[in-house]
């Protein structure tokens, strides 16, 4: 394979990979604004601690301190405008120490014609803006590695 063939590559790869991260980070971004912006609001109440553990991504040897570590998803019990019990866990799983405490009460921001979907306020979108930002990086270097294999 030729070195140009081998930019074009890593230059498809970094791009379809950048577009996919920023366009499911953007499209969470958008859902969580609108829910903060029009979604009903409920009181609920962290009942327990999902625990996992992080694992590697595969047999290989991994470098990363947090594989091995245990992180918790809070599941937190709350009730819709019309009576409905529900029941959820939060999309980002935290070492314990830095997640909801069992017992904390949490204001829950839902879509009230699909109450599956639901934001904690409290949480949110910087984290899905970080992922944004790394998409539009890889985008960029895919750019960058396509440019190269023009000259």
């Amino acid at each position: 394979m030729s070195p140009s063939q081998i930019l074009w590559l890593l230059a498809s790869v970094f791009t379809a990979a950048g577009s996919v991260i920023g366009v499911v980070a953007s499209l969470k971004i958008r859902r969580v604004r609108f829910l903060l912006r029009e979604g009903s609001t409920a009181r609920g109440v962290v009942t327990r601690l999902e625990e996992t553990r992080m694992a590697p991504a595969s047999d290989a040897v991994s470098t990363s301190r947090s594989v091995g570590t245990t992180v918790y998803y809070p599941v937190i019990t709350w009730s819709t405008g019309d009576g409905r019990a529900m029941e959820t866990r939060t999309d980002i799983a935290r070492p314990k120490g830095r997640t909801l405490p069992v017992g904390a009460r949490v204001e829950v921001r839902y879509d009230q014609a699909d109450p599956s979907r639901w934001t904690l306020p409290a949480e949110g979108t910087g984290f899905w803006w970080l992922f944004s930002a790394m998409g539009a990086v890889f985008v960029a270097i895919g750019l960058g590695l396509a440019l190269g294999g023009l000259l």
